[in-house]
């Protein structure tokens, strides 16, 4: 028997469109080109523009994420850290302070906190880590919970959680004879799902 949080994701993996397989599968190596474009353009290294971007993240908008992390880089590369502080981003100041210290020669997995923030940071640079948010919690439980209640992850909760969709990618791989990572069921997913519960709601 498949356990219930495993048929969860599949589940919602099944119910996603050709191109929301596309576009998943293919997000994080987006992420690493934007974090590569920012690397050229400052002359920073790949890591620290996907350090800055990871500690931007939390409760960002990717757009607005990618615009936060290039006025911040730019201001920083500019006049140091004096001119990056004036900059204006749309996540909690504490991030912020995490991405100058990042780009202060900071080594961002010291400096990122929490195991969804790293696990995003990995995944930028082309780990098969699993980003755990509220979407995607609430896919493997299987139920709609806004993003604002999801329950506290302990690190315990974390590996359970990243385990399924190791599974998922795994039966899913053995399923359609594909090569999916974990990182990319969980991208693949999280779009099928903000999708479906927008349907849902109409």
């Amino acid at each position: 028997m498949i356990p219930i949080t495993y048929g969860n994701i599949l589940a919602v993996f099944f119910n996603a469109t050709d191109l929301e397989r596309i576009n998943g599968e293919q997000w994080y190596q987006v992420a690493n080109q934007a974090s590569a474009v920012l690397a050229y353009r400052y002359g920073v290294t790949i890591s620290t523009a996907a350090g800055v971007i990871a500690a931007l993240s939390p409760n960002n908008r990717w757009g607005k994420n990618l615009d936060n992390s290039d006025a911040l880089i730019r201001a920083y590369q500019l006049g140091g850290i004096d001119a990056a502080n004036l900059i204006k981003v749309a996540t909690y100041n504490n991030n912020k302070r995490k991405a100058l210290k990042i780009l202060d020669n900071g080594e961002p997995l010291d400096i990122l906190g929490g195991l969804k923030v790293r696990a995003f940071y990995d995944c930028i640079l082309g780990d098969d880590s699993v980003c755990v948010d509220g979407h995607s919690y609430s896919i493997w439980a299987g139920l709609y919970i806004p993003t604002t209640k999801t329950p506290k992850i302990t690190p315990k909760a974390y590996d359970l959680i990243s385990a399924d969709y190791r599974l998922a990618a795994d039966k899913i791989n053995l399923i359609l004879n594909a090569n999916y990572s974990a990182a990319a069921i969980q991208a693949i997913t999280w779009i099928t799902w903000r999708r479906m519960i927008k349907e849902e709601a109409r």
